[in-house]
Order: C-alpha cells, then sequence, then structure tokens
C-alpha cells in the first residue's frame, strides 16, 4: 500500500510540475543574459526573444533572424521543432512567472540563457 501511495504522489507531482510549467512558459520573453562556460557573450542580448502560445507555437528571434515551429513543455524539458526541421531540446533551469532560465549545450560548452517575462 505504501508503494502505491509513494507511486501515486510522484505522479501527480510531475503531472503538476509538467502542467504548471506548461502555464508559466507562456507568453513573451526577453533575453537579459547569455552565458558560455560561465562567461557573459554578446549574443545580440536585446533582439533575442521567445514568445510561446497556447497553441504550441514558438517564435523565437535573434540576430534578426525569426525561427517559427511548435514546442512541448515535458517536467523541465523543452522540445522545439522549428518548421521542416528535427526537434531542439533544452533544459528548463528555472522557470518563475518573471524569470526564464534555459541550460543549453551547444557543441560541448555549457550555456545559460536568462530571459524576463514581458
Amino acid at each position: 500500500m505504501k508503494k502505491y501511495f509513494l507511486l501515486l504522489t510522484l505522479c501527480s507531482f510531475i503531472a503538476c510540475h509538467t502542467s504548471e510549467n506548461k502555464k508559466l512558459i507562456l507568453g513573451h520573453w526577453q533575453a537579459v543574459e547569455w552565458l558560455v562556460d560561465g562567461t557573459a557573450v554578446d549574443r545580440d542580448i536585446p533582439g533575442t526573444t521567445f514568445m510561446f502560445n497556447d497553441k504550441g507555437e514558438y517564435v523565437f528571434t535573434n540576430n534578426g533572424n525569426t525561427e517559427k515551429g511548435t514546442y512541448k513543455v515535458d517536467e523541465d524539458e523543452l522540445y522545439t521543432t522549428p518548421d521542416k526541421q528535427q526537434e531542439i531540446k533544452v533544459r528548463i533551469a528555472r522557470i518563475t512567472k518573471d524569470t526564464l532560465i534555459f541550460d543549453m549545450n551547444r557543441g560541448g560548452a555549457p550555456e545559460l540563457l536568462t530571459l524576463i517575462h514581458q
């Protein structure tokens, strides 16, 4: 009986966590900091934005380029699929109503992208 209760509690937590992250990610996000290997880099921070809607669509803008596609959130993972391209997975290191931090790895270099809700 204890195992069943523990399993049910764990499943409830995961479902609630995923559901909460799906709600929190909605809206327009503006980059404020981009770290590569712990060092701040200038990757067009003011021009880096994400917009996530409740239909599972997103728009990413960086360096004057715009990428559109679909997305899904599963626990602390964000899966984006740009139009006619392969799915990309990014870890959501932190998400609140005001702050979103992506933990990424591009070519072996750890990256943290911090965004604020607009």
